[in-house]
């Protein structure tokens, strides 16, 4: 028994040995571990002051070059827009289309101006609309009693020529045809059996119809008072009257179908 706990004794105490080894070693680290910790502290601390030191002297640098190609955060450009001289805004006048509104305002600055000698020229393409216009303007004239003058073709000077028969005063309206009756379209020719006065010029058969038809417009506007057009802005023939009817001082109502 005696040796047996001998034995036993033996090894407590190299373990306990071996323990205060183990304790002595992690004193001796933890000791280390503080002195470098206290190392890197100091370090940083100088290096926080050496960068503060530094700092302080860029912002003096930057104070003292300030205005030397420096942006100034406080401050403005400088830069002004000036104002554009465009002058005197102008005002673009549109033509107004033909309406019925439009033709019944005529209508009535004619009426209450007596009677007069109307000329009604236009565009052989005339819408049937426009048609049903024509023929309630010439049938207004004529039925109040003014003298109307138009031209013999299709389009607007047939429907100025049918309104005013509907007026059943035939002494007042006077159609004046381009070249001779026979150089008429059928349709026409019947429609003018029913006209007291035509006029007729065989003269020009033989030139172009256009042509012709300058002769007899400029003929129309010298027998007349007031011009009323209907045309469109290609309408060559029907411009030109209304510009040679404003030579000769007359009343233009010239009244635009496009």
């Amino acid at each position: 028994m005696v040796p047996i706990l001998k034995g036993a004794h033996d090894v407590l105490d190299n373990d306990f040995a071996d323990s205060s080894s183990v304790l002595s070693r992690m004193r001796t680290r933890e000791t280390a571990l503080h002195a470098s910790t206290d190392s890197n502290s100091n370090e940083s601390d100088e290096s926080f002051l050496e960068y503060t030191n530094n700092s302080d002297e860029l912002e003096e640098l930057t104070v003292t070059t300030a205005g030397v190609g420096e942006y100034d955060r406080e401050g403005k450009l400088g830069l002004e827009r000036e104002k554009a001289n465009v002058g005197d805004p102008q005002t673009a006048q549109l033509e107004q289309p033909m309406n019925i509104t439009k033709v019944l305002t005529e209508l009535q600055a004619i009426q209450s101006q007596g009677p007069k000698k109307y000329c009604i020229l236009g565009t052989r393409h005339c819408s049937f609309l426009h048609q049903q216009v024509v023929e309630m303007l010439a049938y207004a004239l004529v039925l109040s009693g003014n003298n109307l003058y138009t031209s013999g073709s299709s389009g607007t000077n047939a429907a100025a020529i049918r309104g005013a028969l509907r007026a059943f005063q035939p002494q007042l309206l006077t159609v004046v045809l381009p070249q001779s009756m026979s150089k008429q379209t059928p349709e026409s020719q019947e429609l003018l059996q029913d006209v007291t006065n035509v006029v007729t010029m065989p003269q020009n058969d033989a030139m172009p119809l256009d042509v012709a038809s300058r002769i007899c417009n400029s003929h129309l506007l010298s027998q007349t008072d007031h011009l009323i057009s209907f045309a469109f802005h290609e309408s060559k023939t029907v411009l030109e009257a209304a510009q040679e009817a404003q030579k000769l001082d007359m009343l233009v109502t010239l009244l635009y179908l496009d």
